[in-house]
């Protein structure tokens, strides 16, 4: 395994724990905010940091199910692939996955920056700075592009 590689897989794994993380703590929020209600109280904050967590789970998670092969495929056609065909297809799925994550990264960059330079504030109680949360999604779409990039590397051969 080279050194990409290794580097990659370890950077996923920690994406994959962040998201893990994330779903613990969406958990602890929904339990507290319960039972602050029982008592007729409220965080007030619970639904907000949910959603930014809920953020953390999909952008972080996203490297790691597509390395466990986790996401959805057209199985019924894939799987009857062999040869030259099997080959081509995963090296298009790839191609194609990079090229729109790359896309995507670059979008979503250029949307914290604007929020970043504009100081786009959240309108809650907390009024979180929006580059925040926006920042997990371009490390989580960083980290799809790092293990796509290892798939082209290693020349699709452990694509799952």
């Amino acid at each position: 395994m080279t050194l990409f590689a290794r580097v990659t897989r370890r950077l996923v794994d920690a994406g994959g724990i962040l998201a893990a993380a994330s779903t613990v703590l969406i958990l602890v929020l929904v339990c507290v905010e319960v039972v602050a209600r029982k008592f007729n109280h409220s965080t007030m904050v619970a639904d907000e940091l949910a959603g930014y967590l809920n953020v953390a789970i999909v952008f972080f998670g996203l490297a790691y199910t597509v390395r466990e092969g986790g996401f959805i495929r057209i199985e019924l056609l894939y799987d009857r692939l062999r040869g030259l065909p099997l080959a081509a297809a995963r090296w298009f799925i790839v191609i194609t996955s990079l090229a729109f994550a790359l896309v995507l990264g670059f979008f979503l960059a250029s949307h914290v920056h604007y929020a970043f330079e504009k100081d786009v504030r959240a309108i809650s109680v907390l009024a979180t700075p929006e580059y925040i949360p926006m920042t997990f999604a371009v490390a989580g779409c960083g980290l799809l592009v790092l293990q796509l990039a290892s798939f082209l590397l290693d020349r699709v051969r452990k694509l799952p």
